[in-house]
């Protein structure tokens, strides 16, 4: 049919850093704005109970590597959110460093200009740090949107971010593939044309 859409992809990659309490309601809020939601996380920054947490909210296995990739492929991104980003995190991306999954796949996202959102959450003792803030001026250069750091009980970083995936929503309606019918609907026309 014309003008249907499938759901538009959201990347999220989660860091082991604090806050997380308000992952829960992000994720919920983009499954609202239509959103698929993948969680991508690095290395140890799930346990076992969080991974599953995470994959009955997002009805999708966590990402750490690459080893479920044959069992259930990870769709295309439309977008990526990074909540909570590390400083570690924050600083690698922001000088290109591959070193696992969530990284490989954030680089590749700038690279070809998708849309990224970023919570970052450092150890208060890390924020001022000058290399982190020159990695958030250089993310910033570069097209990410950077909300204010996120701290314990603070919601407003959150609520940034996911008015950040709302702004995307009206412009993220990817067309759905076409079904068999579909397809054989289009080639008559072309065969008749």
């Amino acid at each position: 049919m014309p003008g249907t859409s499938r759901s538009p992809v959201l990347h999220l990659v989660v860091c082991d850093t604090e806050p997380t309490s308000e992952l829960a309601p992000f994720i919920a809020a983009c499954q609202e704005l239509t959103w698929e939601v993948h969680v991508v996380s690095t290395p140890d920054a799930l346990d076992a109970a969080g991974r599953t947490r995470l994959a009955d909210l997002t009805h999708h296995p966590v990402r750490e590597d690459d080893g479920t990739e044959a069992l259930d492929p990870l769709p295309p991104a439309d977008a990526f959110a990074v909540a909570p980003a590390s400083f570690d995190l924050v600083n690698k991306w922001a000088y290109g460093l591959n070193d696992n999954l969530a990284l490989r796949l954030l680089n590749e996202a700038t690279g070809i200009g998708l849309p990224v959102v970023v919570v970052p959450a450092p150890d208060p003792g890390l924020a001022r740090h000058p290399a982190f803030r020159e990695s958030l001026d250089r993310l910033r250069h570069w097209g990410v949107t950077v909300t204010r750091p996120a701290d314990e009980g603070d919601r407003v970083p959150w609520q940034a971010a996911a008015q950040v995936v709302a702004a995307w929503t009206r412009f993220a309606r990817v067309p759905a593939q076409p079904t068999a019918d579909r397809s054989r609907d289009d080639e008559l026309v072309t065969q008749s044309g």
